[in-house]
Formats: C-alpha cells, structure tokens, sequence
C-alpha cells in the first residue's frame, strides 16, 4: 500500500508531530511492504501526481485540503484527514470559527478520520460521528529496557558525584492562539524552584523554537529563581540535551487544546533514561509510576537513590512503553485500518465545477492550486488581494446587488442559458472579463449591505460578511451548474460566519 501523507508545506517535515508520528513509525511500514511518503499538497496539481492508494490530509488547515479531498473522493480515492490539535472544540471563540468550518466541509468528503489520542478521536466525533476512525499513537523509539536501564545509572551517579539537578524543558514554546509552551514552564516554573535547597545545585536548559523567543516569554522566564539556559531547538541539541539531564520538566495546563496531546515528550524522555516531572493537567497518567507529580517525592527518591526510572524499573518501563507506543503494533494497526478502508472505498458525488470563494483575507497559494486543479477562484467583494481572479463580486454602485465578473475563458462553464446576459467589460489585471448583475440571475437583493461594507471596518464587515457571502455562493451556483462552493477565509481578526448554508458538502456529515 502507497500511503501519501499531505503537508501545508515541505517545511513542516521538521515540525515534531510529524517527525515523530510518521518518521518513526516509517521503518516498520517499510518492514510490512508499504510505502509512507510526506507530500506538500502544492504538489498535486494535476491528476498525474496522484500516485498513492490512500491519501491523509495532516496539519493543512485552508481550502487546498478541501479542494483536494474532492477531487480523489470523486474518483474513490480514500482520503481522511489526521487531528492532532483541538482547535475544533471552543466554539465561544470567533476566531476558530474558520477552522471549524473546515473540519465540517473536509469530513464529508472524508473515508476516514486518524486522530493522535483518544480525547481527539472524541472530539472528532461531534462533526463526523459515523466515519471510521483510528487511534494512531505517537511512535517511540529505542524502548530497550538495557539502554534505558545504564542511562538512568550513568544520570543518577553523575549528579550524586557531583551535586546537580540538570532539568530539561523541551519543545515548541509558542502557539498562535493559546498561551502554552513557554508560558506553561513560566507559570509552573516555582515547582522546578523547589527543588533547590536540598544540597543539589539545579540548572534549567530550555531548548525551544526561536520564535517563541520574545520579550514576553523572556521576561516571565526571568522571573525564575533557578538559573537557565535558552537554546533554539534542534534534532541533535535535543538528543544532547537528554543524554546529560537527569530530569524532565513537562508542565501541562488544563486548556482543551492541551488535554488532547500526545505522550511523546514523556516518551521520548524515559527512552532516555530521563526522569519525568509533570504538573499541572495529568497528560502522562498512563505512563505512571514512572511520572513524578510533584517535586517533593522526587527528591525523596534522589536521597535514597532509588528513583522511578532505575535498573529495577527498567524493564517494566519498555513493557509500558512498547504497549503504549510501539513502532512496529503501530504500523500493523494503521495499515489493517487503511486496508479495511480501501476494500470499503466507494465514490463520492459527482463531477462538476469547483469554486472557491476568498473572504476579507486570500490565500496565494489556494487561489493557484484551485486554478491549477481547474476550479474556479473567486474573489468576494470583501476580498482586495490583486489575483488573477476567475470570478469577481464587488458591490454594485447603485441598487442592492453585486457586479459580478467572469472571466471569458471560463464564459463556457457557465449555464447555458445565462451565457447571452452577460456584456463585454474588459481586462482586470492581465484577465479579460465579461459582466454581470446579480438581479439578473438572483433578484434576492441584501437591502443595506453594501452600505454596511462600504464602511471598510472590521464592524462593518462582520455585520455584512454572512450574507454577503451566503449571496456569493447562491449566485454562483446559479451562474454554475453542478457547482460546490467552498469557502478559503484567512482573516484570524474577523469572527466570520454565514448565514447556515452548508457550503462545501454534497451529503450530510453525520452519514
């Protein structure tokens, strides 16, 4: 089996969740006779790339996933998508209103959900609670019970002989939308201070993104008690880093974009041989009695010498470990899932025009790889990006409809019988176009709209954006036989919405 997993970018390849999800578990598939390979979706602009037997859409948040699970469901390519973060779940908040949109528009072109934990499988189920899905833990790697065994010798001796507590925090200390990372170890950073005062100097090494580096970050790490060292995160320092630490400090907050994660940084540091402290939310409650809650007890141990992660331990450690997160278990299990999925791969809707409308804020790279794949990009009148648009809407200077521009090369899409309406207007940019009103083909005409848009404020447009757009989508599919519309919004400042039509999807998500 050919498994094609589908990126945003070639620079995600580095990013931890996918180095470690689908790097390591790579060599077992391989074993298996199957094939993993990580694509851009920019890549697949023409049929001729879609060489894979199942597809997983992972970390591509915007309208090139969605253009793409489409077009291979079409043709009963099986196609799921992977969650690994809950940004799915907070519905108060406007400014995920787009992402939720997108779980909502992808999942009904959907054969299958993977998720990377169970409370992600969970969640999943609120927006497709009939599709198959899958619990792919994160791989570990090198859970051999001698290894981890000496490791934990060689750390507890050194810091015994010397006298120090080497801690290591690790991993990406920043997220767009939430306070977690940096802000975690900052917050929880007193328990790390505790330590001190028990004969036992304690250093902290942080090794992190850089742009997770800033003036706020640095300023609250500050005000830690326990002196620290601050590195930009890479592949090698990490692996250096744990080989010297005797202790990890994995703080985890109580937000529900952080219950839904991953063992893999407990994981990766009990392979190791890295004693684990965690406080906070308890993620790591299934690797206990290897995880440490609270610093008093570890300390304890250390006097005595005997802490969690021991000689003793270490073979019931790699037991638990390999249970939990074993490479090769993994590899047997997703590919009998996809296998079950494939033989169940039926084709989904029909051929026809795609289109994707842009909001306030377009995507360069949707509105390229929507034309490549022969959809329509189409620029709302909320939308001032300078694209070589297919379609354009702006708002009509007199009366309560839209302008409505076509581009004359995809004149031909366009309904028969609304071909003859439409009148010469000229080149916008390099594209010559014909013209429209849209009270030709919908006179449902939105009374003060334009008006509330022709504010250009964020108000003005949040007012108008619903029903600006809902119009957008019923014109077009006017305009269009057999069209599905979806929507490519990028604005995190706009808390957009529409007015319910269920653009995207020709079945009902819960099938």
């Amino acid at each position: 089996m050919r498994i094609g997993i589908l990126l945003s970018s070639k620079e995600q390849f580095a990013q931890a969740g996918v180095r470690i999800r689908y790097k390591r578990v790579e060599p077992s598939l391989q074993r298996l006779g199957h094939t993993l390979e990580l694509i851009p979706i920019q890549n697949l602009t023409s049929s001729a790339t879609w060489v894979h037997d199942v597809y997983v859409i992972s970390k591509c948040y915007d309208a090139r996933a969605l253009i793409i699970a489409r077009l291979l469901s079409q043709l009963g390519i099986p196609v799921g998508v992977d969650l690994f973060d809950d940004y799915f779940s907070q519905c108060a908040d406007s400014r995920f209103v787009r992402l939720r949109y997108w779980l909502r528009a992808l999942v009904a072109h959907c054969a299958f959900i993977l998720c990377s934990t169970a409370r992600m499988r969970d969640l999943a189920r609120e927006y497709a609670p009939n599709l198959p899905m899958h619990v792919m833990s994160d791989p570990a790697i090198g859970t051999d019970a001698v290894a981890i065994a000496a490791a934990a010798s060689s750390k507890l001796e050194a810091a015994v002989k010397r006298r120090r507590i080497d801690v290591a925090w690790f991993g990406i200390g920043d997220n767009p939308n939430f306070s977690v990372g940096l802000s975690d170890l900052a917050a929880f950073g007193s328990e790390v201070d505790r330590l001190r005062g028990f004969g036992y100097d304690v250093h902290l090494e942080v090794l992190t993104n850089r742009r997770s580096m800033t003036p706020d970050n640095l300023a609250a790490l500050g005000r830690l008690a326990t002196p620290y060292t601050l590195e930009e995160w890479d592949e090698e320092r990490e692996h250096e880093q744990l080989s010297r630490s005797l202790l990890c400090f994995l703080p985890v907050n109580a937000r529900s974009f952080s219950r839904v994660k991953s063992l893999n940084r407990a994981i990766t540091a009990l392979t190791a041989g890295v004693q684990v402290l965690s406080v906070g939310y308890p993620l790591y409650e299934p690797l206990a009695p290897f995880i440490y809650r609270g610093p008093r007890q570890f300390l304890r141990d250390l006097r005595d010498c005997k802490l969690a992660v021991r000689p003793e331990t270490a073979q019931s450690l790699a037991d638990r470990l390999n249970s939990l997160a074993d490479a090769g278990q993994e590899a047997v299990a997703l590919t009998e899932f996809l296998a079950d999925i494939r033989h169940a791969s039926i084709q989904f809707g029909t051929s026809g025009v795609i289109a994707v409308v842009h909001g306030r804020q377009a995507n360069g790279d949707v509105h390229k790889f929507a034309q490549r794949l022969g959809a329509l990009s189409v620029a709302s009148p909320f939308c001032k990006a300078d694209l070589n648009y297919d379609v354009r809407f702006t708002f009509a200077e007199e009366g309560e409809d839209y302008n409505v521009y076509v581009a004359s090369k995809k004149a031909d899409l366009l309904a028969p019988e609304i071909r003859p309406m439409l009148v010469a207007h000229g080149k916008i940019l390099a594209t010559e176009f014909k013209k429209i009103r849209s009270r030709t083909v919908v006179p449902s005409a939105r009374i003060g709209i334009s008006a509330l848009a022709a504010l250009n404020t964020l108000g003005g447009d949040t007012a108008a954006y619903p029903m600006t757009m809902g119009d957008v989508a019923e014109i077009m599919k006017r305009l269009f036989p057999d069209l599905i519309c979806f929507y490519a919004e990028e604005s995190t400042e706009l808390p957009w919405h529409t007015t319910g039509r269920n653009l995207g999807t020709t079945r009902e998500v819960n099938r």
